[in-house]
């Protein structure tokens, strides 16, 4: 019996090497996130100052205590909508633009897998062992190839973007954290982004917590360089703290939100 086993659980290894898909997919099912943590629905303020501070340096509200942006998600059918909390009522074309801003902190909160953040790209196996080659499929793509490596431990630690002038490489840094329960937890991304002697290089840090006893994303820090690779000019360096707080998770506030039951500031 123990040969037997030994001899699938070689042959399942052995096709996880063959087919790329299988792999990314594997990995897939080991990175931590409120969706693979079996969580039904949630609601989240996300807080930033900065854009606070943006707003009442315009002084078109006058003074602006803060800006919260609070998000709602469920899962089945998986729906997620925000809400511009501190402002006053109307003007719909402003609280959709500062929405277009926050979008791109979503992707921290609730990390696409790695077939959707490739979505019209074709694997296959790349020069050494545990790397992936996703080639743009459409002809359309900017970036048209994406080389994706692993370590031993199978964890993706390099993503390197080839586009027809320049290079972008994305570092990703995952750990195990006491809430994840041996799922990697994602601590940091740089992402370096280099074209006609411009680079930029843009870095997250992300913080987690607890609420309710599961672990949740509190606090994502980014930092943005941008340097010219042809003069000595100092690079120019900008950076935001982003909060996430106050969450009500399964509590029933996202799916009443999302069946007109409840206002936006119920939670």
């Amino acid at each position: 019996m123990k040969v037997v086993l030994l001899i699938l659980a070689l042959i399942s290894l052995n096709a996880l090497a063959q087919d790329p898909l299988m792999y990314l997919t594997s990995f897939d099912s080991k990175i931590y996130s409120l969706k693979t943590k079996g969580i039904k629905e949630f609601v989240v303020d996300i807080e930033n100052p900065k854009i606070t501070k943006q707003i009442n340096d315009q002084i078109i509200f006058g003074n602006v205590k803060e800006v919260i942006f609070r998000t709602y998600w469920t899962s089945s059918p998986e729906r997620i909508a925000i809400e511009v909390i501190g402002l006053p009522e109307g003007f719909r074309e402003i609280k959709e633009e500062l929405k277009v801003a926050i979008l791109g902190l979503i992707d921290n909160l609730l990390p696409l897998t790695t077939a959707q953040r490739f979505a019209g790209y074709k694997f296959h196996s790349g020069a050494n062992p545990k790397e992936f080659v996703a080639q743009d499929s459409t002809g359309i793509a900017n970036i048209q190839s994406f080389v994706l490596k692993f370590n031993n431990e199978d964890c993706l630690t390099e993503v390197i973007g080839k586009k027809t002038i320049g290079t972008l490489v994305a570092i990703p840094r995952y750990e195990k954290a006491s809430f994840s329960a041996g799922k990697w937890v994602l601590k940091s991304l740089s992402t370096t982004n280099s074209e006609n002697g411009q680079s930029m290089v843009v870095k997250k840090d992300l913080k987690y917590g607890t609420s309710q006893g599961i672990g949740v994303l509190t606090e994502v820090t980014v930092t943005t360089e941008q340097r010219s690779e042809n003069t000595a000019a100092k690079p120019l360096i900008s950076g935001e703290t982003v909060n996430f707080k106050n969450y009500k998770i399964n509590a029933g506030y996202a799916m009443k939100y999302f069946l007109g039951e409840s206002s936006k500031t119920s939670p």
